[in-house]
Formats: structure tokens, sequence, C-alpha cells
């Protein structure tokens, strides 16, 4: 009977373990994904403050910082009621079973046991289920913070990017001259274990002209932005840039020639012109001129 007994315990035990930790581990996730943004933001916050009231944009960054810390609440609460969840099951789970125990030594007729050693069990039985379900909520308090684990090493294991410079494979000086953009059987995935993006695309872009690709979301227009800066690396395929494969140059090379304006623009710290020109590689008068266009 006691054996069966606790049978029974150890499996009640493993299946609310398993069954917590399945739903943890993923609101554990995303509590760091939703935390990000809001460190993110108040120091963004806090070094622009001075520019932030001279435009009279403080109500904007507030409601901003409002929404961002009520998104992060929200995964935050949740994540704090499947501890409650665990922790509630998990004393009630030993409760009981030290309240069978008690009830099966009072129901015992005299002389079966001696009552110092009943005492003596009783004793350490109140022990015994408080140190189980501290044992308990710490193994399943370790899987959750091995999450941060698990994120360092997919970090560490990200493919380095090519080389900045390829010394054999640099382009010249007026390179690209037309801008030709000339795409041939190009297929875009992520990951190695995530479906195609760009699916072997093939198609060419005049120079000196200017195009609209134009798509619903997740269609892939970002994607072919990656693609021609290197960013993501085509599965198949090739780009050639006025008849230079874009695959053979270096990284510095290749985005140094190319120019891109990112749908939500940053302003890094420093003046605007250290924004316009962070190489320092132009002078006033060009960058007026272009300002001016």
């Amino acid at each position: 009977m006691f054996s069966s007994g606790l049978k029974m315990l150890v499996i009640c035990k493993n299946f609310m373990q398993s069954y917590y930790i399945c739903s943890a581990r993923e609101l554990a996730r995303m509590v760091g994904i939703r935390k990000a943004p809001v460190l993110h933001h108040f120091s963004e916050t806090v070094s622009g403050a001075a520019t932030i009231r001279c435009f009279n944009q403080g109500e904007k960054f507030f409601r901003k910082s409002l929404a961002l810390i009520d998104d992060y609440s929200r995964i935050t609460f949740h994540n704090s009621a499947t501890i409650e969840w665990l922790c509630v099951r998990i004393n009630f789970l030993f409760n009981l079973v030290f309240f069978v125990t008690l009830v099966i030594l009072v129901s015992m007729p005299r002389n079966t046991i001696d009552p110092s050693l009943a005492g003596l069990a009783a004793t350490y039985g109140l022990n015994l289920n408080v140190l189980q379900a501290w044992v308990i909520w710490n193994l399943c308090n370790v899987e959750n913070k091995m999450i941060s684990v698990e994120r360092i090493l997919q970090f560490s294991n990200i493919t380095s990017e090519a080389p900045l410079v390829i010394e054999d494979c640099r382009p010249r000086e007026s390179w690209p001259w037309c801008g030709t953009i000339q795409i041939d059987s190009l297929q875009v995935r992520y990951n190695p274990d995530m479906p195609m993006v760009l699916k072997g695309i093939s198609c060419t872009i005049p120079g000196e002209r200017k195009i609209g690709v134009v798509g619903r979301t997740g269609s892939g227009k970002s994607t072919l932005i990656h693609a021609l800066f290197r960013i993501v690396e085509p599965s198949e395929g090739r780009i050639l840039i006025d008849d230079v494969d874009i695959s053979l140059l270096g990284v510095h090379d290749l985005r140094s020639r190319l120019s891109v304006i990112p749908q939500e623009p940053t302003l890094f710290q420093g003046t605007v012109r250290t924004n316009l020109d962070p190489l320092q590689q132009h002078l006033d008068t060009e960058i007026w001129e272009v300002n001016n266009l």
C-alpha cells in the first residue's frame, strides 16, 4: 500500500512538473524578448532627453514607454501565474500525502507502533514535505533559468559573416558605375530548418532607374534588401551588380557602395552631421548639396 501511494505521488509530481515546464519555458523566452525593448527605449529616452524636450515629444515617448511596459507586464503576469499554479499544486499534493499518513498513524490499533516512533515519523514527514516542495520548485526554476544559457549558445553558434575585405576580389573605385542588378535563381531562407522566403527569383533591374517592388506583408521585399546587403546569404543563386558577383566581395566593400533608407530611422548619439557622415568621408559642402536635393 505504501509503495503504491509512493508511486502515485511520483507520477503526479512528474506530471505537474512537466506540465508546468512546457508553458514556463516559453513564457521565460517571451519575458526576455519583451524586456529588451523596454530597456532599449528607456536608455534612448535618457540619452536624448534634451532633444525630446526641445521638440516637445515627451508625451509621445511617454505613451510608447507605457505601451512597452504594459506588453512586458502582461507576459510577466502570466509567468508569475504559472509559478503560483505550480506552488499551489505541489503544496496541496504533499499536504494531502502528509494528511493521509497522519490518518493512517492515528487509525492504527494501539500497541501496533510505538507512539514515539509515530511522533518521529510525523515530525520528519512535515519537514520532508517542505523539503520536497522546495527541491521540486528549485529544479523547475533552474530549468527556466537555463533559457538564458540557451540564448547565449544560440548567439555563439551564429555563423560569422564573410570577411570585411577580400584582397583578391576588390571592386574598382568606380563600381558600381551603372547600377544594373541581375538576380539569377535566387533562393533565400533565414535558417536551414525554415522554408524558403525567396524561391528561385530571376530578373534584371536596369541601372539608373527607379524601381518599385510591391507585395503583401511577408512576401519577401525586406528579404530581397537583406540579400543585396548580404545580411542574409543566399541558399542558392547569385546577385550581380554591374556584372560583379556580390558573393565574392568583402562585406565592407559591398555595403560601403550601397545605401538604404530604413523603415524605422534611428538617430545615433552625436550631431546630425555625424549621423549623415559617420566615417567623415565627405566635405560639408557635399553634405549640404545632398540635403538640398
